[in-house]
């Protein structure tokens, strides 16, 4: 039964993805569209665009997010993991993609500050907790030890990366300042970073799957 479970909720998961991919090319230009009219807000795109196409972007907007979480849904049945975490993941995660796109306020300085400050503080013990437990592993763990490092390096790149794109440096929050500045193509080159710093982030993540097994 677990099986077959997991296998649906993967393949379900798998089916968002390529929803969210596909949606890119059948969505997205009515989306701009509806946007070039007026259709900037909830209000805004029920005068201009029909509940079929509002509900068909919103299945597009969140079909990643909903990709991602049925996958693991259906990877966390074939562990061993109690029931009572199971569901805490599951419940967890649906509130979490249910609230995704919810408004929030435009963060401020000191709210910056304060995540950062307590980002790099977890980056400093991941980083001394690994070099410390690493020479107790077994050979071959420590080279997928090692893999994982490499991509807690670039998470870390990546993450603060967004400082200087978000903020001082490109102004992608202020995008008036951005604008003013003649700093487009810096906002372009910063989210080139960022791009490629994820995807190194997660290559290494997944070799270290490769190398640990």
């Amino acid at each position: 039964m677990n099986k077959k479970t997991n296998t649906l909720l993967i393949g379900i998961g798998i089916l968002f993805l390529i929803n969210a991919i596909l949606g890119r090319y059948i969505v997205l230009p009515g989306y701009l569209a509806g946007l070039d009219a007026g259709g900037g807000t909830l209000e805004g795109a029920s005068q201009v665009a029909s509940p079929w196409k509002i509900a068909r972007y919103l299945l597009w907007a969140y079909s990643f997010k909903l990709g991602i979480y049925f996958i693991i849904l259906g990877s966390i049945l074939k562990t061993g993991m109690s029931s009572t975490r199971k569901w805490a993941i599951a419940i967890g995660g649906f509130i979490y993609v249910g609230f995704a796109y919810i408004p929030l306020p435009t963060p401020t300085s000191l709210v910056f500050g304060v995540a950062g400050g307590v980002m790099t503080l977890l980056m400093i013990f991941v980083f001394l907790r690994w070099a410390a437990r690493r020479n107790t592993l077994p050979e071959e763990q420590k080279i997928a030890s090692d893999y994982r490092m490499a991509g807690y390096f670039f998470f870390g790149m990546a993450t603060y990366t967004l400082c200087p794109l978000l903020g001082v440096k490109a102004f992608a929050l202020y995008p008036e300042k951005m604008i003013q500045y003649g700093l487009q193509a810096e906002a372009g080159s910063f989210a080139f970073h960022i791009l490629i710093e994820l995807a190194l982030g997660w290559l290494f993540t997944a070799l270290s799957f490769r190398k640990g097994n």
